[in-house]
């Protein structure tokens, strides 16, 4: 079976947006002069974020982690760590 690959490009864009209205979001985009901004509402969340694909990430992060979505600080050391282990 081939390795399946999907990465973020504009042909995510569109997928990602009917994935959230999907989910009972409701999406619109605000343009500010130079400044492009998404926002996806569901009740009494809002996300915001560059583009459709990064709310998803939001929503996910949400629903996944909940109302405390936050990283504690022995998550954020873990991360660092593995990942910028030289900054330290």
């Amino acid at each position: 079976m081939a390795q399946e690959i999907i990465a973020a490009a504009g042909n995510t864009e569109v997928p990602a947006y009917l994935t959230l209205v999907e989910l009972g979001y409701s999406v619109d985009r605000l343009d500010k002069g130079s400044e492009e901004h998404w926002i996806a509402k569901k009740g009494t969340l809002e996300l915001v974020a560059d583009g459709p694909l990064e709310l998803l990430g939001l929503c996910l992060l949400r629903s996944e982690r909940g109302a405390r979505w936050q990283a504690a600080d022995s998550e954020i050391d873990g991360f660092l760590k593995r990942f910028y282990p030289l900054d330290r």
